[in-house]
């Protein structure tokens, strides 16, 4: 029997996506083996107010599920000495370190245990402790029971799993206060083809001779399911014609955990689109239009998804033109393909890019369309209709950017916990644009629903955050900046009892930007390793680039000193808001910035090299050479 140790992610991601349906098939697999969710206490304390957002009285998820809980006190002293051993400054924060203590203990009397989390830290730390249990995310927890679950019952819990899949991959991101092109990419390509449009059963033979029925056996074909001879017979030359196309969700899926220099990615994501559209465009060439369309229909959604990722790969590559035309492209398939998922997220991320380039109206065009696809959907508007607000005010319509302000803060009020995952990931993409002081605006609402909702886990993250937008958030406030925030107030309206945690925490905050901010203490005048500076399985954040003919200035932030301009002089690679850099090759030096770097760029500090030749930048942390 295997011992389930649960941490509070995998609590919030139930809370949020788990049917009532779907919790009875999970007691009923756990119980059908003899087991439990095995926590600790510091986890009651995290979920505490987490509830089924789907259920229709909305109970807490500890109280439905405490006849599976079994909880087990850790004491300080325990939390205190396996942080020591593993390194405060690498350890996890407490209450996932208590869940390690109990695995550890577990493990010790000869028990099968599995720590059940998403988050990757947990892992790596597990593993450089030396401790001899297993970990897995929720999904492969739910699709483990699910594999000993029979009939309805395994097949909801596949169902939930697979949903649960998507939404680490959001979380993935989330986690870290940078923009790792590698997990976005995973997380992208994960959602976008475990939430494309499920085929519909296999077509009856008796069916109707329509074209829906011959797009239906024919994305069946394509997908290798097994096809009724009569229908392919139907279909004429479609079949071999269109074999290519699977040859796009195979790529994708093996990009999946792939670790490579985004450059490298694109141009293989290039030659598989165009290959797969020039060998599909030779065969139909001589057919008719009627089975064209057909196969045109078929091709959409495989189409859209790699376009989509081309799009955000472009995108960190700073190839911004081309990333908007691939986003386009991606939209245009979508509608071809009815999925009204892949249709609003391309919508989002053409309206981040209209904003970046200053089309505002267009922009919120985009994300009111997004949002009312979502809804088709059943997914979450609330980033769509924020993103809205802002575009609508930045185009100077503020009536309607205040109703639509308005519409999304119903939506944070009902749930301000669920809320802070939308408007954080709105802000990092605003960031990804070099639009910081949005993006400041949007961490310090996500700030307050994380205090009212008691998410001290949350607070720590958004706190990152908000030192490391400080940095990109160049300038002083001006009345521009002040009607924007005066108009995101209106997100989240605080409680009496939440002001004063809140001011408490934000003085903390601004003690901690300020101390990045000052001037450094030491600068190195002789040449060291990098390694120095930037420790291993860390990097510098990217915040903005500046460019000019001697080489680029790219404005980063680091997690202990702040702001640092790292100079590549000459010929550099593509960099772009929002991704992370080590550096190899050569030894650096940190040498202090002038007066106006320090006041136009909030940096404290320049990163020289003392090879420029054989200065070696690793991107995204993907460990490939650039």
């Amino acid at each position: 029997m295997t011992v389930w140790i649960v941490d509070s992610n995998a609590f919030i991601h139930l809370g949020s996506i788990a049917s009532e349906e779907a919790i009875e098939s999970l007691k009923g697999s756990l119980s059908e083996h003899g087991g439990a969710i095995h926590v600790t206490s510091g986890v009651h304390d995290e979920v505490r107010t987490v509830r089924f957002r789907a259920w229709r009285d909305r109970p807490r998820v500890l109280d439905v599920l405490s006849d599976v809980l079994h909880t087990t006190p850790i004491s300080e002293g325990e939390i205190r000495g396996l942080a020591n051993a593993i390194g405060e400054k690498a350890a996890p924060q407490d209450v996932d370190v208590s869940l390690m203590v109990l695995a550890a203990k577990k493990h010790g009397m000869g028990l099968d245990v599995v720590l059940v989390s998403d988050d990757y830290k947990m892992t790596t730390t597990r593993e450089k402790a030396g401790l001899g249990y297993d970990t897995c995310p929720p999904s492969t927890f739910i699709q483990s029971l699910s594999d000993g679950a029979s009939g309805k019952h395994s097949s909801r819990l596949r169902s939930l799993a697979k949903r649960i899949r998507a939404a680490e991959m959001r979380y993935a991101i989330s986690r870290a206060g940078e923009y790792d092109i590698q997990g976005k990419l995973t997380w992208l390509i994960e959602s976008l083809l475990s939430t494309k449009p499920s085929l519909p059963q296999q077509v009856k033979e008796n069916a109707p001779n329509s074209i829906e029925t011959s797009i239906q056996s024919l994305r069946r074909h394509v997908a290798g399911e097994n096809v009724k001879k009569s229908n392919l017979k139907r279909l004429g030359a479609l079949p071999e014609v269109c074999q290519p196309i699977r040859e796009i969700d195979d790529h994708l899926e093996s990009l999946l955990g792939v670790e490579g220099d985004p450059n490298d990615l694109y141009l293989s994501g290039l030659e598989v689109l165009q290959s797969v559209l020039e060998r599909v465009g030779a065969g139909l060439s001589p057919l008719g239009d009627e089975q064209c369309m057909i196969a045109h229909r078929v091709m959409a959604g495989p189409v859209s998804r790699l376009e989509s990722v081309l799009g955000l790969l472009a995108g960190s590559l700073g190839r911004g033109h081309a990333s908007s035309l691939h986003m386009a492209r991606a939209l245009s398939q979508s509608t071809l393909s009815d999925d009204s998922r892949a249709e609003a997220m391309t919508m989002h991320h053409l309206g981040l890019m209209a904003i970046a380039s200053g089309d505002n109206l267009r922009a919120s065009m985009l994300f009111e369309r997004a949002a009312d696809q979502s809804a088709l959907a059943g997914d979450s508007s609330l980033a769509h209709l924020i993103a809205a607000g802002i575009s609508r005010h930045l185009a100077g319509e503020d009536d309607d950017a205040k109703t639509l302000i308005a519409t999304a803060a119903r939506i944070v009020q009902e749930d301000k916990e669920s809320a802070i995952e939308p408007i954080l990931g709105l802000a990092r993409s605003l960031m990804g644009i070099d639009r910081p002081w949005l993006a400041l605006e949007l961490f310090d609402e996500a700030l307050e629903c994380a205090v009212e909702s008691g998410a001290s886990a949350e607070v720590e993250r958004i706190t990152n955050l908000l030192t490391l937008v400080n940095v990109a958030a160049v300038g002083e406030e001006d009345g521009t900046r002040k009607k924007t925030r005066d108009l995101l107030d209106r997100l989240n309206e605080i409680q009496l009892e939440s002001q004063e945690e809140i001011q408490v925490v934000n003085e903390e905050i601004d003690q901690l930007v300020e101390s990045q901010l000052s001037p450094l203490n030491e600068t190195w005048r002789d040449w060291r390793d990098s390694s120095d500076l930037i420790p291993e399985n860390e990097a510098l954040i990217v915040v903005r680039v500046v460019r000019n003919d001697e080489g680029v200035l790219a404005v980063t932030h680091h997690p202990d000193i702040g702001g640092l301009g790292l100079w590549l002089p000459g010929e550099s690679p593509d960099l772009a808001p929002g991704v992370a850099v080590s550096i190899g090759g050569t030894r650096i030096k940190l040498a202090e910035a002038s007066n106006d770097l320090i006041q136009s760029q909030n940096i404290r500090g320049v990163i020289a090299v003392e090879s420029p030749g054989e200065l070696v930048v690793s991107i995204n942390s993907l460990g490939e050479d650039v």
